[in-house]
């Protein structure tokens, strides 16, 4: 399985979204789990909690693995990412909800660093519209995202990214994507595949991710 993304690389990709607080437990579960994923992703409760010094350790321990930094940008997105990029981020993300020069700043300087940037729809009404804008400003990824306060509300992240289906910048699906409906975010129009919870709060992590992995082995 091919772990980095580069150039015209498409295939479908498994991210883990780490949203511990304690670097202890992250790389405790990442042990347990990192060699079934392609993507790390450092959660904002864990970058909040320890800081983006922990982006270069994570790099080391998982040279092979994509190192994403979920900053959710908002404002200040020339100065917060280069910190990030600067610590070895492979990708990090912007929201949809910022404006277009924050996107712009951001998207920029992931060319420089030859690093990637994600505009996440979270808390976005109008996805399809607002994903249309963003496409136009060159971001590499689009994410749909239903928002851990939203857990409750039945929201559907599966059907939010039909709404995009046409999009042709590469699309994130996150929130909610447990085993019952995880083949079937494989075999969507996402590249890529968020999963958080459903990984880190069960009893048994690595068997969780490790048939993820083969189901999306399966659909590549």
């Amino acid at each position: 399985m091919e772990k980095k993304e580069r150039g015209g690389e498409s295939i479908k990709k498994l991210q883990l979204a780490v949203d511990l607080t304690e670097l202890k437990s992250s790389l405790k579960l990442l042990q347990q789990v990192g060699k079934y994923v392609d993507i790390i992703e450092l959660g904002t409760p864990l970058l909040i909690s320890e800081g983006i010094s922990i982006i270069p350790i994570i790099k080391e321990l998982y040279p092979d693995k994509i190192i994403f930094a979920d900053l959710k940008i908002m404002d200040g997105g020339d100065i917060i990412s280069e910190l990030a990029f600067k610590k070895g981020a492979d990708m990090i993300s912007v929201l949809a909800a910022a404006n277009d020069e924050t996107i712009k700043a951001a998207i920029k300087n992931a060319q420089t660093f030859n690093a990637k940037v994600l505009v996440d729809m979270c808390a976005i009404k109008n996805i399809k519209k607002r994903a249309q804008e963003v496409e136009h400003l060159k971001t590499d990824y689009i994410s749909v995202h239903r928002a851990t306060d939203r857990e409750r509300d039945g929201t559907d992240p599966l059907k939010e990214l039909e709404l995009i289906e046409n999009i042709k910048t590469k699309k994130a699906v996150a929130g909610g994507i447990n085993l019952n409906n995880f083949e079937a975010a494989c075999r969507s129009t996402a590249d890529t595949i968020i999963v958080g919870g459903a990984i880190y709060r069960s009893n048994n992590p690595a068997s969780i991710a490790r048939k993820m992995n083969k189901i999306l082995n399966n659909v590549r």
